[in-house]
């Protein structure tokens, strides 16, 4: 019965928008932020898996998913103002196939973008054009392989990208794979899967690096969908082992309009970006949603 009911409710994810420092991460404050949350005018549409950047005029660059229930994922660019006043949101990728979670990356001073494209059967990446702010020189990091959530890390002179795969487990088994260049060729670890867990697997964020402490950020899905991001302390991390400890658990203040779930963080100096989930009765809406797609 309780299922049953909770398809009722429209489920909208946006994006919110806060000054906090790294220490705000680790330290759990940021339960206690209230959050600037990016307009959306459309109950079908969402805004979901931020990362952020600065441009050099001091602008703040949000790119994330763009989802309709009507259509499929596409990855958009919001351009604020520092006083997180929404001065644009332009489409930024649409490939065809359903695109999610466009992780950011920065080599060499250029700023490259890693979107999920399971359902595309390869893992490819973009540089992101500051003057343009277009998406330029398409390259695949990884083929035939449906991962999701794929996020890069440098660590001990080698580059590691963690990701769970599209299927029956995607939310519970932890994929690593290693190679000497961020942009390929990747092995896969040779304890791969990791971990089978509902919480504190699947990756919810670029990883955090504090007073050379690595922290993960990861999902728990263990009672519903992106219930909380659990924070993971890196302990190992090597060609033969792995292994990590949960820091903190963090939520969405009550006083939120998107307070339901959160399942991405993303800090750059002192601006965070979430994503938060809340659920609107809308029975007619969800009818109409599944009448389409059946």
């Amino acid at each position: 019965m309780k299922k049953l009911i909770d398809k009722l409710f429209l489920k909208q994810w946006s994006i919110g928008v806060s000054n906090a420092s790294i220490e705000d991460i680790i330290n759990n404050n940021i339960s206690k932020k209230s959050f600037t949350w990016l307009p959306i005018n459309d109950n079908t549409r969402f805004f979901a898996d931020p990362f952020v950047f600065k441009n050099p005029d001091g602008n703040i660059e949000i790119i994330f998913e763009d989802y309709s229930s009507h259509t499929y994922g596409t990855i958009s660019l919001a351009t604020l103002n520092a006083q997180f006043s929404n001065l644009s949101i332009k489409p930024l990728l649409d490939t065809g196939f359903h695109l999610s979670y466009p992780s950011l990356f920065i080599h060499d001073g250029k700023t490259y973008i890693i979107p999920e494209s399971s359902k595309e059967g390869g893992l490819h990446c973009y540089e992101f054009d500051f003057e343009t702010k277009q998406l330029i020189n398409k390259r695949t990091i990884i083929e035939n392989e449906p991962l999701l959530d794929s996020t890069i890390l440098f660590y001990n002179n080698k580059y590691w990208l963690f990701a769970t795969k599209r299927g029956l487990n995607s939310n519970s088994d932890l994929y690593i794979y290693h190679s000497n260049k961020w942009d390929g060729d990747y092995v896969a670890h040779k304890g791969n899967p990791f971990k089978t867990s509902l919480s504190g697997t699947r990756p919810a964020g670029n990883f955090i690096i504090n007073n050379n402490t690595i922290y993960r950020p990861t999902q728990n899905s263990a009672d519903y969908y992106g219930k909380s991001i659990i924070l993971q302390k890196i302990i190992q991390l090597d060609d033969e082992n792995f292994e990590e400890s949960a820091v903190t658990e963090i939520k969405l203040q009550k006083n939120n309009k998107f307070n339901f779930a959160i399942h991405t963080i993303n800090i750059t100096n002192d601006v965070i970006v979430v994503d938060g989930l809340r659920k609107i009765f809308s029975p007619f809406t969800q009818i109409r949603i599944f009448l389409k797609k059946h």
